[in-house]
């Protein structure tokens, strides 16, 4: 991993090396963009956070950068886990359904690294793809379109 990338003062994950718009959202980590192709490889039950969010839980392997914004496509490791946030105003209108292991999917969201990833419901550790959902992110899946 690159040693001048900058971390954030509080969560402590790697910085985007300039501002984008989405920084000023309070759901933002301030961290680069990243749009990936993958495969599904552990689905998970859906949890649900203290301010009423749910979240779908993914592992994804096989990562395929497509584009990332704001650091090097070396940030990027094989593996990542994804909390995609649905039901209410701030994530997806609706859950995704009949996610699958071993189905390819789509996905853009904030990249917060491996070594700043937090250790939780369903993530063992691995980086985290999060703010899968407008204004900054989507998912892909199936032949849908979801933001």
């Amino acid at each position: 991993m690159n040693k001048h990338l900058q971390h954030h003062p509080h969560f402590g994950n790697t910085l985007a090396d300039h501002f984008m718009e989405h920084h000023r959202n309070p759901l933002s980590f301030h961290a680069p963009i990243v749009h990936v192709k993958a495969t599904i490889k552990l689905v998970e039950e859906d949890d649900s956070d203290s301010k009423g969010g749910k979240h779908q839980h993914i592992l994804i392997n096989n990562i395929q950068v497509i584009d990332i914004k704001g650091a090097p496509k070396s940030l990027v490791t094989e593996e990542a886990f994804c909390a995609i946030r649905y039901g209410d105003t701030l994530g997806l209108t609706k859950r995704i359904p009949d996610f699958k292991e071993g189905e390819e999917i789509e996905l853009q969201g904030e990249y917060v690294d491996k070594t700043h990833a937090k250790v939780g419901i369903g993530n063992p550790g691995d980086p985290v793809i999060h703010f899968t959902h407008r204004p900054v992110g989507f998912v892909n899946y199936n032949g849908k379109h979801y933001e």
